[in-house]
């Protein structure tokens, strides 16, 4: 009779629904940080934009004609 000695692993290895459950969570945390800079890419762009707002308002406001 023939016996076979196959070790034995002391910690066993994660499980697939483990290992998918950290994978998931990485990539929707990977993908709100992108979210959240390409966000803050248009802050400056609307900054600039509401300035020009500001100035067109302010000179439109000194043009009017006095009485």
């Amino acid at each position: 009779m023939k016996t076979h000695n196959q070790p034995i692993p002391l910690n066993p290895a994660n499980t697939k629904s483990e290992s998918r459950l950290v994978k998931t969570a990485a990539l929707f945390t990977f993908r709100g940080l992108r979210a959240l800079v390409d966000a803050a890419k248009t802050v400056p762009v609307i900054v600039a934009e509401a300035a020009s707002d500001v100035r067109d308002a302010w000179e439109e406001s000194n043009a009017s004609p006095k009485p």
